[in-house]
């Protein structure tokens, strides 16, 4: 199922309010139809700076790949990051009270929660299986210190 890409944000801004297009997968396989992560890689790297060891942002704390990135407007900027990712994807499956989750072509998915049971703070948590050298990591957009 394929959305109009003419707004690639709309489902992150709240414009589209109908039912969400499905397309199902099973286990790794990959997809026919939509946009593999790879495809939306070279969009995120050139909108958000990854670090040598594949990372985004700062290192956050609560364990391995838990990242922050600081901006003047954290919800926005998590819509706009996970926009970017997961632009064209296949599937979009809410996960109960805890944001939607994303399915790509080649197996990568990406969730994007509103707010973050740990903090309250926006996450995109990324599983793109090493894609463009990102690891696999889970952001939280944090208001920038004045």
């Amino acid at each position: 199922g394929y959305r109009d890409q003419s707004l690639p944000n709309q489902h992150f801004l709240g414009i589209r309010k109908g039912g969400l297009l499905m397309g199902v997968g099973s286990g790794g396989a990959p997809l026919k139809g939509g946009n593999r992560f790879s495809d939306n890689a070279p969009e995120l790297l050139k909108r958000f700076k990854l670090n040598s060891s594949g990372y985004f942002g700062a290192k956050g704390t609560g364990g391995k790949g838990v990242r922050n990135l600081d901006s003047g407007n954290p919800a926005r900027t998590a819509a706009e990051f996970a926009g970017i990712a997961s632009k064209a994807y296949v599937s979009a499956k809410p996960i109960k009270g805890k944001g939607t989750l994303y399915r790509m072509r080649d197996g990568g998915f990406i969730i994007y929660r509103v707010t973050s049971s740990s903090d309250g703070t926006p996450v995109v948590e990324l599983k793109v299986n090493g894609v463009a050298g990102i690891k696999d990591q889970k952001i939280h957009f944090i208001r920038r210190k004045k």
